[in-house]
């Protein structure tokens, strides 16, 4: 009998490529996202300091530049904290898009895979039938020698 042959094999193979490539970039989104979130909390940390450092220097003594200085940082601080949470939020939509799009290959590869394995039962049970009718040939053949003998 000849050897098992998936005739799909090389699209189920480019499959398994390409869901490994799209899960390695979900990796790399799910870094970014990381790396965005850290930013986040860190400038939040440092705007909060620099408020209580502001409070205690207040109470010290003020100047007007000072309080303009401080009115200055403040605002950039949270033109980066505005920034860093659209970095969040659209770095999170090309997760889910990823997400989206992992899913669909996952059961692109698991169809093949379903359909690989059916294939290979069907080729058992061929090679199965085959060998019984090889094994009752041989029976039968054994019979009719001896029956002729």
């Amino acid at each position: 009998m000849k050897k098992f042959e998936f005739h799909l094999e090389k699209l189920l193979t480019y499959k398994d490529q390409t869901l490994d490539s799209e899960l390695m970039t979900l990796a790399v989104l799910n870094s970014h996202l990381s790396d965005h979130q850290k930013r986040l909390f860190l400038l939040q940390e440092e705007r909060e300091q620099y408020r209580l450092e502001f409070e205690s220097e207040i109470l010290n003594r003020t100047t007007p530049a000072s309080c303009r200085l401080y009115a200055f940082y403040d605002e950039y601080i949270k033109e980066q904290i505005q920034q860093t949470e659209n970095d969040i939020r659209n770095t999170s939509l090309q997760i889910d898009k990823q997400v989206a799009l992992i899913k669909k290959l996952k059961i692109e590869t698991k169809s093949l895979e379903i359909l690989k394995a059916a294939k290979l039962d069907e080729y058992k049970k061929e090679g199965l039938k085959m060998a019984e009718r090889q094994l009752d040939e041989f029976v039968s053949t054994a019979r009719l020698l001896k029956d002729i003998v």
